[in-house]
């Protein structure tokens, strides 16, 4: 499986996980961070940088949430910044399979969904 392929159905699931976890009105803020989380980490990985790209966003993420703390907004950063998180954790266990050093340590369940992706991949 080509990376780009991995990443497209990582970014596509993530979004979909959200979009179930979606069952209320007071949820929708969150959704929309996941939104921008999914959209900002496909420009962030769009280059030859990608980890880099993705490194940068996490840490841009964690800011903004933490700015957002107390405001009408805050579900919307804090959910964009799991997001990211979530993300690059997926990353980094594909990472660390390939010697690379990772963006941030993987979890377990991280583990599993990546296992799961390159199983559900073309080819």
């Amino acid at each position: 499986m080509l990376i780009r392929d991995f990443l497209n159905l990582l970014l596509d699931d993530t979004l979909e996980e959200a979009r179930l976890r979606r069952r209320s009105p007071d949820a929708t803020l969150a959704f929309q961070g996941a939104e921008r989380a999914v959209a900002d980490c496909r420009q962030a990985m769009a280059g030859e940088r990608m980890r880099a790209g993705l490194r940068n966003l996490l840490v841009e993420a964690r800011e903004r949430s933490a700015a957002a703390a107390g405001r009408p907004d805050e579900a919307f950063w804090f959910s964009r910044e799991l997001h990211i998180e979530w993300i690059a954790k997926v990353v980094s266990v594909v990472l660390l399979t390939a010697r690379v050093e990772a963006i941030v340590p993987p979890s377990r369940e991280a583990a599993l969904k990546a296992a799961q992706l390159m199983e559900l991949g073309p080819g």
